[in-house]
């Protein structure tokens, strides 16, 4: 199976989570959404967020429970989704504690529970970008593809810095550093270039 891309994967993070202010300090129960949309096509989710009242201590801890609808494919049926997603804290250095979902997937018959920071769709469910096989589109750039950290704009204010290029006869560290970013800039296009048969 194809893996799939995790900039184009419905996804749930905490961080969002937390910028909307569901997971506030001292409040216990708080209700959302969000949707995903691509051209004309429109997913939504919802969700109770439990971060510290009686059900979710009953329950071993704090939770996200997921409320959506998934439309098989083949079918065309809608499937009603609702189920549970641990949510554990770590404490922070300066004061106060940081969320994380604990993955509930199993792959290979071997639970995950993986604490992670986001979680993605797969299939029906949600859960970790390892049990769901999903990378991200950089991943799938080989060392080919990929033009690097050193792009135009770098080499650019590299030579803007310099002073002079020779001291005593002598190329200065400025003056080398940007005929080295220069040079990786180069060979990364010349690489891309072979890889499509391209010629200069």
């Amino acid at each position: 199976m194809a893996r799939a891309v995790a900039e184009s994967t419905n996804r749930l993070s905490v961080f969002f989570l937390k910028k909307h202010g569901y997971l506030p300090q001292g409040k216990s129960r708080s209700y959302g959404g969000t949707k995903w949309t691509r051209g004309d096509w429109e997913n939504n989710i919802n969700f109770w967020v439990n971060t510290g009242d009686s059900e979710s201590e009953a329950m071993g801890g704090s939770y996200v429970e997921l409320i959506y609808t998934v439309t098989v494919r083949w079918s065309g049926e809608k499937i009603d989704m609702r189920y549970k997603v641990p949510l554990v804290t770590t404490p922070c250095n300066y004061g106060g504690r940081r969320y994380w979902f604990v993955c509930p997937l199993s792959k290979n018959g071997i639970y995950c529970g993986r604490r992670v920071g986001v979680i993605y769709s797969v299939d029906k469910w949600f859960g970790c970008r390892y049990c769901a096989d999903i990378a991200y589109q950089t991943q799938f750039e080989g060392g080919a593809f990929r033009v690097g950290s050193v792009t135009e704009p770098d080499v650019e204010k590299a030579y803007n810095e310099l002073k002079q290029k020779y001291y005593n006869g002598k190329p200065t560290r400025r003056y080398k550093r940007y005929l080295r970013l220069r040079e990786k800039m180069n060979n990364s296009w010349v690489r891309v270039a072979r890889k499509f048969g391209m010629e200069f």
